[in-house]
């Protein structure tokens, strides 16, 4: 019996992608629907009212030296290995010999795409669920930043002004996808305070400079994409810590909120969203406080209080001996999600504790619950974010 065209695409949009991408064997009409522009935007948005899957990116410590990422799924887990696409061998070593550059990569995404970049070498952006892979050229502040590491001639702390993170996102208006890289110019002996590059998808597919930011951002945090904007810490180290945005049509800078710090200082700090909304927290001893941004009157009001001393044993791998607390050994907890389908269950990540590694965090019975356990060797590398399946990529 034959169903009509609008109910099979309604059927087609909710199965998972991995089924998707098997049904354009079926025929040529449904490989043309499924891969058409307009279906994948359709999956998208009804992928993106469900729960979303967790991220957690690591380089295994093999003897291949892979880059993987593992995608854990609430109730299952399902390992996915990205192409180890960088052919300069790990570390990078130096022209003049004396040291190398630790070979990390770091990772930021949207609509279901991630941006798997090295600091001084490489971009690609990788679908996970359906293995598109495509390469970006070398951005300047990677040919800027192996200058001055060659210069240096050695790797210290104070180099760790150079690792900027690379932002990626999308005009909400043109639909277009951007790169962008802001990054203090201080490290690059620059009479400037930031420089801007963006590379434009779908139009040049060139980086290119833009007007920059007047004031120096906190570099250490990575840049939050949320309805065709990103995100900024300004540096910690001004007494007032503000919210800095750029928008990706215009491709103009803002200051749009001062964050609801009391101080800032040597304290952690994260910028995160949440249920579509922007979110700053901050870890100080013994609290960490979340809070979200009301667009409607630029307001932050507060949603999470972690109880770090209380809930000690969930936050660290062992109780150094005598057993006191210390707020040195707690990490920063990274929020990463709120599950819809879990009474609002927030999903949170440490990324310096060994075990537990993933957990889900009830507000109302203010209780926790193991999520993820990692079996593999911690790099400095890792990180986690939630994603969307879809069977999005950029021409």
């Amino acid at each position: 019996m034959e169903l009509p065209h609008g109910l099979i695409e309604d059927i087609l949009e909710k199965l998972p992608v991995k089924s998707l991408l098997r049904f354009k064997s079926v025929s040529t009409q449904w490989k043309s629907k499924i891969e058409s522009a307009y279906f994948k935007k359709k999956q998208l948005l009804y992928s993106q009212l469900q729960d979303p899957d967790i991220l957690i990116t690591n380089r295994f410590e093999g003897e291949d030296k892979e880059h993987v990422t593992r995608m854990f799924t609430i109730g299952s887990s399902d390992l996915i290995k990205l192409p180890n696409v960088c052919p300069v061998p790990m570390p990078i070593p130096l022209e003049n010999k004396k040291s190398s550059i630790c070979y990390t990569y770091s990772v930021c995404g949207c609509d279901g795409m991630i941006c798997y970049y090295n600091y001084y070498t490489c971009i690609y952006l990788v679908n996970p669920n359906t293995r598109w892979l495509r390469s970006v050229p070398q951005a300047g502040h990677q040919e800027a930043a192996l200058k001055v590491m060659n210069k240096m001639g050695t790797w210290t702390e104070d180099n760790d002004g150079i690792l900027c993170n690379l932002g990626f996102g999308k005009d909400k208006f043109t639909g277009r996808y951007k790169l962008v890289w802001l990054y203090n110019s201080f490290e690059f002996t620059l009479s400037n305070t930031t420089v801007c590059e963006v590379y434009d998808f779908n139009n040049t597919n060139t980086w290119r400079y833009v007007t920059a930011s007047p004031v120096r951002i906190f570099d250490e945090q990575a840049p939050v994409h949320l309805d065709g904007s990103l995100y900024w810490f300004t540096d910690e180290y001004i007494t007032d810590t503000k919210v800095l945005s750029f928008d990706i049509h215009t491709e103009k800078f803002h200051m749009i909120a001062e964050a609801p710090f009391f101080e800032v200082g040597e304290k952690e700090i994260i910028m995160c969203t949440l249920n579509n909304r922007l979110c700053v927290s901050q870890k100080e001893w013994p609290k960490q406080e979340i809070w979200s941004l009301n667009n409607s009157d630029m307001t932050w009001e507060k949603i999470y209080s972690l109880d770090l001393q209380t809930d000690y044993d969930w936050f660290t791998d062992y109780l150094p001996p005598p057993c006191t607390y210390s707020p040195d050994v707690v990490p920063c907890a990274i929020p990463v999600a709120v599950l819809k389908n879990k009474k609002k269950t927030l999903v949170l990540y440490y990324p310096r504790a060994k075990n537990p590694n993933l957990l889900m965090y009830d507000p109302e019975s203010r209780s926790y619950d193991l999520c993820f356990v990692r079996d593999y060797i911690v790099h400095s590398c890792e990180s986690s974010f939630s994603c969307f399946p879809s069977l999005m990529s950029i021409v």
